[in-house]
């Protein structure tokens, strides 16, 4: 009898339905470990691109204001007697020798002493300047020789006609290490209706330096991010929280790097001129012509990917084992979740944050689930931050001053649809300059968050309180009479004297002088308002401080007979 064959080899038909059972689940679970894995590798990108996007309009929210404080400074140090008088009697002599009294180097060593003495006390100004309009310095900080002329931007003029204020180019010296640039103010004199000159600065950018280590700081994740201030014009950067020694010699960026700020920003990857592949945005910042360009390690960002292909790999081939029954089940299992995945992704591309994705399993679509919903739930928190950011003072939390304006602006709008009254307190601290030149600016800021502390306590949860400005608030009473807004207003100036106000040992009697003013029917608008508050404001401080006033409505028009 011939003898059977019984080893059919893979003809065989468990071999077939192992191999056919395999493939069934390998194949499908493979492709659904690749969807999850791109699914994963998007959803960390637009977290990234938000993360980054969100650092990026912090730094250039800072740098703006970092600018702003410098014209701050450069005003305060102008509206010196000093400066102004003496700068006169110069420029006097020059003009006219005869009714020369004195030499005329006598004025300009006394701006130069007062310029010593004010750039002394700033670390970030390296020196100080007052130039006549052709650049010539007429006294310097920090400076016993003759100054050669400071080489003033190109567009200087156009620059003061815009913002009151001119800025130039970043540059280095040999006796800094530190990038500089030189900013500046026009000077004003009484005797010409243009400027005369410039109050200028030699400014150290290093002291940006923190500002885009605190914007780029992340508590949450150990990645390294690097942000960088690039000169667009040849492409160099000039500073960097990479290391502490770029700033000291600037380097070019690739061309490819530079032609990221060609197009909007958006995440990109490519390689650093360390030769390490990151991924970033390059956002050019308006305010000051430069780029800002801000990476983070791509290994490090996708670490996560990384991880989870890995043991997708694993689980491949671990479902390769399993036949027939298994292989549907467990497929099944599979795409329940990942069409919540998808439908959840979708609504966060288009917007809702409110997404909350259901954690059906603890296993490998569980833990992208909670991904997914620790992603949406950081995007969320980041939105509300940057919309309290946007509406809060940071000091008092207080509305700040576009918020307190806004919210005036809606008052006025009502009235004008309902004729629902409204007033408005115009508050300011009496003699806070004097307190901060005293104790210190700390000490200021301690007496504003305590004033703040006052109006919460003293209003009602309708009225409004925001920082106007400074040392000013200014304060909207929902559906209040002009009287009944004097006797709140009052109510809140005796809060203020009788509060003993506390800084480090120090105990301060702190006043204010508060100017009323209610909504009228001929009110043009929400300014004219303000206007009248403010008016109101400047009698209280003209009689005496520490008072209220407000003014009576205005008189109407006699009719023409």
């Amino acid at each position: 009898m011939e003898k059977i064959e019984t080893n059919y080899g893979l003809m065989s038909i468990r071999n077939r339905i192992l191999i056919f059972s395999v493939l069934v689940t390998f194949i499908p679970s493979f492709g659904m470990g690749w969807l999850l894995n791109s699914m994963i590798h998007a959803t960390i990108t637009e977290k990234t691109e938000q993360k980054l996007l969100y650092s990026a309009n912090i730094i250039e929210r800072e740098i703006s204001l970092w600018f702003k404080q410098r014209n701050y400074d450069l005003h305060v140090f102008s509206n010196s007697f000093v400066i102004s008088e003496n700068l006169a009697r110069h420029f006097s002599t020059q003009n006219n020798t005869e009714q020369e009294t004195s030499p005329p180097s006598l004025y300009t060593k006394k701006i130069a002493t007062y310029l010593n003495s004010v750039q002394k006390q700033f670390d970030d100004y390296t020196r100080l300047f007052v130039l006549d309009n052709e650049g010539i310095v007429v006294a310097a900080s920090n400076s016993t020789d003759q100054v050669p002329p400071i080489q003033l931007p190109g567009n200087t003029t156009e620059q003061i006609a815009a913002t009151n204020f001119f800025k130039g180019d970043v540059y280095l010296t040999e006796e800094n290490s530190s990038p500089l640039i030189l900013i500046g103010i026009p000077l004003f004199s009484k005797e010409y209706d243009t400027y005369v000159g410039f109050l200028a600065a030699e400014v150290r950018l290093q002291g940006l330096l923190p500002l885009l280590q605190a914007a780029l700081f992340d508590t949450k994740e150990d990645l390294h991010i690097c942000g960088a201030l690039i000169r667009l014009k040849d492409g160099s950067h000039f500073l960097s929280t990479g290391h502490s020694a770029d700033f000291v010699t600037p380097e070019n960026v690739s061309n490819k790097t530079s032609q990221l700020f060609d197009s909007p920003p958006h995440l990109q990857n490519f390689f650093n001129y360390h030769g390490t592949r990151v991924v970033g945005i390059a956002i050019p910042l308006t305010t000051s012509g430069w780029g800002l360009l801000i990476t983070e390690n791509y290994v490090d960002v996708f670490a996560r990917v990384t991880r989870s292909r890995n043991r997708n790999i694993l689980i491949i081939c671990s479902f390769a084992l399993f036949i027939g029954l298994g292989a549907y089940l467990f497929a099944k299992q599979i795409i329940t979740p990942l069409k919540a995945l998808t439908n959840g992704a979708l609504q966060v591309a288009n917007g809702n944050l409110d997404v909350s994705l259901p954690l059906q399993k603890n296993d490998e679509l569980g833990f992208a689930t909670r991904m997914f919903n620790e992603m949406v739930t950081e995007l969320k928190q980041s939105h509300a931050k940057l919309e309290q950011l946007a509406t809060t003072d940071a000091l008092t939390q207080l509305a700040n001053r576009k918020q307190i304006m806004k919210s005036l602006l809606k008052h006025f709008e009502n009235y004008q649809r309902y004729s629902t009254e409204f007033s408005i307190l115009m508050i300011d601290i009496d003699h806070f300059k004097k307190i901060n030149d005293t104790f210190g600016h700390l000490a200021g800021d301690a007496i504003l968050i305590q004033i703040a502390t006052i109006f919460k306590e003293t209003l009602r949860n309708v009225d409004i309180a925001g920082r106007y400005g400074g040392e000013e608030f200014l304060v909207i009473l929902a559906e209040t009479s002009g009287e009944k807004a004097k006797h709140t207003a009052e109510r809140i100036r005796q809060a203020v004297e009788q509060h003993i106000f506390t800084f480090e040992k120090y105990s301060l009697k702190i006043s204010i002088s508060v100017g009323v003013a209610r909504i009228l029917q001929n009110e043009k608008n929400e300014n004219t308002l303000v206007s009248r508050a403010d008016q109101a404001l400047y009698l209280a401080k003209e009689n005496g401080r520490n008072r209220v006033v407000y003014i009576a409505d205005p008189p109407a028009a006699p009719l023409a007979g």
